[in-house]
């Protein structure tokens, strides 16, 4: 059986918390128990989704232990789901296999789990624990292969993916929206001047500027070399250039790493709002043509079409 650790809430609001050695069951379950184990490990395998396998697992595991909410926390990919009033009495159990963690689950009611109960869910647990390993591996996967490994930033295929969406959702709910497309300039010049170190490192610099620059609800990409993609959720064209000016003066304030202040980092940026019944390719290519006319009349500036 998987090692697991139980910590149970002995009563209402009390701090105190009793903690459990793993439990050895001390007769083997029934076939019909481990049918139904069997059964529900092939559920919860149907899915990837880590909240998705969580929720089945809750759903199926009510019929056998009523609770009133429950909670769950994996480190490993920033996921805490919670449902219902986490108060009363707790049934906690850590998950893992052999030394990985994969995370916390509780579930909770007003009234104490009996030994029966905490027996019967740490053997269901052992459906959920695979599961709960094999989709935390995917989503560090998929992660990986949205991530610029240089900035740290989504990447193109993370864009295309993700940001049709937001658009989507903003032409549903009617919501305005801004898109930009920049892209540094004289940055080829700093390339050869001061080599593909120092060039790299201007990427990393000018990834922390956007991402500063721009709110956590914001999307950002690495579009491809310099130039850099970032859709302005629930933005009016008032605060979309807000944000570029906002942008365009902080990347005035950085330099080639320890090079001299003629070496400054500048951009330019086009600029586009979202319109109705607009889509990804449409608004890109005037946000693209935006940065064009930028470009052209002299850099370093900020052009919307």
């Amino acid at each position: 059986m998987p090692q697991s650790t139980i910590l149970y809430e002995a009563a209402k609001n009390e701090a105190q918390i009793i903690a459990l050695d793993p439990m050895v069951a001390e007769q083997s379950s029934s076939e019909e128990s481990k049918l139904r184990i069997l059964e529900l490990s092939d559920l919860l395998s149907r899915n990837l989704e880590l909240e998705h396998i969580i929720e089945n697992f809750i759903h199926e595991t009510s019929r056998e232990i009523p609770h009133c909410a429950y909670h769950f926390k994996c480190d490993d990919i920033g996921l805490e789901v919670t449902n219902g009033k986490t108060v009363g009495c707790r049934a906690n159990y850590r998950l893992k296999i052999q030394d990985h963690q994969l995370g916390e689950i509780s579930l909770f009611r007003d009234t104490p789990f009996n030994s029966d109960e905490l027996c019967r869910l740490e053997e269901l647990l052992c459906a959920l624990i695979y599961p709960v390993r094999n989709a935390s591996m995917y989503y560090i996967a998929v992660q990986s292969a949205y991530r610029d490994p240089l900035t740290g930033l989504n990447n193109r295929a993370a864009m295309e993916e993700l940001l049709p969406r937001e658009i989507d959702l903003a032409n549903r709910h009617a919501s305005s929206m801004a898109l930009l497309v920049m892209d540094l300039d004289g940055f080829k010049q700093i390339n050869d001047k001061f080599g593909h170190d120092i060039g790299d490192q201007v990427l990393r610099d000018v990834g922390q500027v956007l991402a500063s620059a721009i709110r956590n609800t914001d999307l950002l990409y690495r579009y491809g070399g310099d130039e850099f993609v970032c859709g302005l959720a629930q933005t009016d064209y008032k605060g979309a250039m807000e944000v570029s000016q906002r942008i365009r003066r902080s990347m005035q304030a950085l330099t080639a790493p320890g090079k001299s202040v003629s070496s400054n980092i500048e951009v330019s940026i086009g600029l586009t709002m979202l319109k109705d019944i607009d889509c990804f390719q449409e608004a890109f290519k005037r946000a693209d043509k935006a940065l064009y006319l930028a470009k052209k009349s002299g850099k370093n500036c900020i052009m919307s079409v």
